[in-house]
């Protein structure tokens, strides 16, 4: 006779999605090790030109996304406590909010420094091609830094995005996905330290806006969506605003059981898993008969293993009369 596999533990993930996120640990070591090499690079670099002081101030900043997610992976691996009855999953939330935060105020100081050094009049120092041989000339170490921090991210891209999307991981996608404005902040930096060799002293600043505008953007887009998802908005498909088809397939499953005559479905996300509640109306003539207990932990049972993600769910029957007051206030 065949034993049945044990049933899954809720917040354990499952053997393939444990050792996916054992990968998504080592390459975040890895990341974070080529980071500082990138910030070493940089500042190796470091002259009077703005855009590349503001290319190694992201680079500064893109230390902590994978020091949140190695922090979170520690934090969230703790057993629940009295006092912390729920456990720890919503460290990967804080670890979201707090690189959103953090890319959010490196924008907008970039900004701020690029327009108050255009204010001040502000050239920047670099000698000209014009006025040294092309080949000795100064800035080439520069765009070698500058280049190197471009190779960095492309290097680590679409392998932690995957693994970001299979653990459903926002903090980590979003990081994987700011590979496309590191790129961007580099090319821009490249060209305003070019510009300077030209004799163009504005293409610093203008390079510095460029870098600033682009990170901000991402930086509130990202905060928007981090403190969406603590005050508990309804959980959206990772990378865009689609809803998790997560709610759909539960309500869908109860709507096929010939007990139920109605339900709703309330979801949330705690970190990268999903708690919730589903309030069910039973049919009259099913409340009055024996096994109602029953019925719902199975059902309850065969919700929670139909989906990893999801960490405690709970049916709660309702009375008719509850149950119309439920729908007024919809």
């Amino acid at each position: 006779m065949t034993r049945r596999p044990e049933p899954r533990r809720p917040g354990r993930l499952p053997p393939q999605k444990r050792r996916v996120l054992t990968q998504a640990r080592r390459q975040e070591w890895l990341v974070l090790g080529l980071r500082i090499s990138v910030v070493i690079a940089l500042y190796a670099a470091l002259g009077s030109t703005q855009s590349l002081t503001a290319i190694w101030l992201k680079s500064l900043w893109a230390l902590l996304p994978p020091i949140a997610f190695l922090t979170a992976c520690r934090v969230e691996r703790r057993e629940p406590t009295p006092r912390f009855p729920y456990g720890f999953y919503r460290a990967g939330s804080i670890a979201f909010l707090t690189s959103a935060l953090a890319l959010s105020c490196m924008g907008l100081y970039l900004l701020y420094s690029a327009l108050h050094g255009w204010l001040a009049g502000r050239h920047p120092s670099l000698t000209t091609i014009a006025a040294d041989n092309v080949w000795h000339w100064p800035g080439w170490p520069i765009l070698a830094a500058i280049a190197y921090s471009a190779a960095v991210p492309w290097f680590a891209g679409r392998a932690r995005q995957r693994r970001a999307i299979a653990l459903h991981d926002k903090g980590l996608f979003a990081d994987a996905t700011m590979g496309r404005v590191s790129w961007r902040a580099a090319a821009a930096a490249g060209l305003g330290v070019i510009g300077i060799g030209l004799g163009v002293w504005w293409a610093d600043i203008a390079a510095t806006v460029v870098i600033s505008i682009d990170v901000l953007w991402h930086g509130l887009r990202h905060l928007r969506t981090a403190t969406c998802d603590l005050i508990d908005e309804v959980p959206r498909r990772i990378g865009s605003n689609a809803l998790d088809p997560a709610g759909r397939r539960i309500h869908d499953y109860l709507d096929s059981l010939d007990w139920v005559a109605d339900a709703r479905i309330r979801l949330r996300e705690e970190g990268r898993l999903l708690t919730g509640v589903a309030l069910i109306c039973p049919h009259d003539t099913i409340c009055d008969e024996p096994g109602l207990i029953e019925r719902i932990d199975a059902a309850r049972a065969e919700i929670e293993a139909g989906d990893w993600r999801l960490l405690d769910f709970e049916l709660v029957p309702v009375g008719r009369r509850r149950w119309e007051a439920e729908l007024r206030d919809r």
